[in-house]
């Protein structure tokens, strides 16, 4: 029951802020930060995942998780596509994977 309270205040924020708050309406501080909105928020995903259970020690012990990320990052910059950076990634992982 939390669950279903929780996805539907969360839906509930998101309309209202969408259809009575759009974009252009915002403050010109705020729009400026939008487009760093989407990469921060996947940055903090990568962070969590990398993480895990092991705890922030594990962001600075290499691995292979820190190659495919490398690489990743590397094909991003290279060619500013977003597929490519996460083919790359598993290509890396998956040929460790297969090579260890």
């Amino acid at each position: 029951m939390t669950l279903l309270a929780s996805a539907v205040a969360t839906y509930g924020l998101r309309i209202v802020l969408i259809t009575l708050v759009p974009a252009h309406r915002l403050p010109a501080v705020l729009r400026r930060g939008l487009p760093h909105l989407a990469p921060a928020a996947l940055a903090g995903l990568v962070a969590t995942a990398l993480a895990g259970h092991a705890g922030p020690g594990a962001l600075v012990a290499p691995g292979p998780t820190h190659l495919a990320l490398a690489v990743a990052g590397l094909v991003a910059w290279r060619f500013r596509n977003p597929a490519l950076p996460v083919l790359a990634a598993v290509v890396v992982a998956v040929a460790w994977e297969v090579l260890s």
